[in-house]
């Protein structure tokens, strides 16, 4: 069935009329308010109209669509008839009323559609397509083979034609490429001095755009890798029991007989086998071809350019074959006559650093040194005792002791489940009981048991603490 056949005959009208810049602008007002309710209604419909053309950057022609619009009307009359227009053109669903009362507006399955396809055309940021496409097969055929996987109970419509959609994506960027490289060498032919080079280079978004992703593309050592496995997956799918099963789909979906679905769908197989081993290389090599085409073709137009469109190297090439069949007299007048034509100048600037001074060292300057001292006993002993006052070893022997006698109190033992560690220190006062554990002039032991035991504010080994017998 033709899709003339499926759609109103003035389905395109809005984009041949007089205001088809404002009336693609109100669909798409339309769009996004349809998707913050769950029903758009006509009257929030027209106010969402009425906002846009109060605000509206365009100025609206006087048009008759069947009721006229132009400027001469207010916003709220221009609103209505743009509604009425998308409704008789089948932008719009027919009316119909909903539970409010209103007349639904909802935004027509294939307006949505076209509106949607022009905008990824026109609008879509191209940078980093071709690598998207090759990680999005490699992830659907990962995924066909995992355990469990949602792709394979559908396999002919989450899988292969998944893969071919990415497929035919794939060559189309690729196509883009290469029409790029074309745009840009024109670009370059018409470039008739200096300045048109510098702007090429720094403001042409196109250019940015093109080199970003393909040298992304030739430097990244990850895409023949994934290409690679693409391949490989491919073969095994093909020969795997998913096979089986994209037939059996195929022929539900569609209604065809097996034989027909079987042909379908090797079709389908060998037209990814053929891309990724053939096409695929095939046009990367042309697109290398074309860069190294598009460099010289840039060396040698900026050469003309800043030689006001005279090829030197060809002047200089007659030149020597011509100064080489002269004899040597004649050969020596040319050179001179050609030194004087030729003014060689050496151009360059002074910085601080070419009439900074050095300063000098003094001669006179007696060599620094440490002076020697020496210390007595006794003052030795008192800067030490000094220094032991002022920082005190906190998990000593003796306060260590002290702790567990506090601790323990009249028991012989305790376990580290049984002290109620809640600090840091009480924590360290274990382990140090442990360090001081058979020294001699500690009165505690310490018992190694099994495991880990909880506290709060570590996890600590099983330990038993006990005094030790006189």
């Amino acid at each position: 069935m033709s899709f003339f056949e499926l759609i109103d005959e003035k389905f395109f009208n809005p984009f041949c009329c007089r205001n088809r810049e404002i009336y693609i602008a109100c669909i798409d007002q339309l769009i996004e308010k349809s998707k913050e309710i769950s029903i758009l209604y006509e009257a929030d419909a027209r106010n969402t109209l009425i906002l846009y053309l109060k605000n509206c950057e365009y100025t609206i022609e006087t048009e008759d669509i069947g009721e006229e619009v132009g400027s001469g009307k207010s916003p709220q009359e221009n609103a209505s008839a743009i509604l009425r227009y998308f409704r008789m053109c089948g932008w719009i669903t027919p009316q119909e009323i909903g539970r409010s009362g209103d007349n639904i507006a909802s935004v027509s399955a294939y307006c949505r559609k076209l509106i949607d396809a022009i905008h990824k055309i026109f609008d879509r940021d191209a940078n980093g397509a071709i690598t998207n496409h090759i990680f999005s097969m490699y992830e659907i055929l990962r995924s066909s083979f995992e355990k469990d996987s949602v792709r394979a109970i559908r396999p002919y419509q989450n899988v292969l034609v998944p893969l071919v959609e990415n497929e035919c994506d794939l060559k189309n960027d690729l196509l883009i490429l290469k029409d790029s490289i074309r745009e840009i060498m024109r670009a370059v032919l018409k470039m008739a001095d200096a300045n048109s080079f510098g702007q090429f280079l720094i403001k042409d978004e196109l250019l940015n755009r093109f080199f970003n992703d393909y040298f992304f593309i030739k430097k990244s050592g990850m895409i023949p890798s994934y290409i690679a496995d693409i391949d490989r997956m491919l073969r095994k799918l093909h020969r795997s029991e998913l096979y089986g099963r994209m037939i059996e789909d195929c022929r539900q979906i569609e209604n065809l007989e097996e034989t027909r679905v079987k042909d379908k769908i090797d079709r389908q197989f060998a037209e990814l086998d053929s891309f990724i081993n053939l096409e695929y290389e095939r046009e990367m090599d042309y697109i290398d071809r074309k860069i190294n085409t598009y460099y010289n073709l840039y060396s040698t137009r900026m050469m003309m350019v800043l030689s006001n469109n005279t090829n030197l190297e060809h002047e200089l090439n007659r030149l020597l074959i011509f100064m080489k069949n002269l004899d040597d007299e004649d050969r020596d007048m040319v050179l001179r006559r050609l030194s004087e034509a030729h003014r060689l100048m050496s151009m360059g600037y002074i910085g601080k650093k070419s009439f900074e001074r050095r300063k000098k060292s003094n001669p006179n300057r007696k060599t620094a040194g440490l002076s020697a001292s020496s210390l007595s006993d006794e003052e030795r002993q008192r800067l030490t005792d000094e220094l032991l006052s002022e920082t005190p070893d906190r998990y000593s022997m003796e306060k260590v002791q002290r702790h567990f006698d506090r601790l323990l109190g009249d028991r012989k033992r305790i376990k580290v489940e049984e002290s109620g560690i809640r600090t840091r220190d009480d924590a360290i006062m274990f382990a140090a009981s442990m360090i001081y554990s058979g020294t001699e002039g500690f009165p505690y032991e310490v018992e190694l048991g099994d495991g880990m035991a909880e506290t709060e504010v570590a996890r600590i080994r099983r330990v038993t603490v006990k005094r030790r017998e006189q």
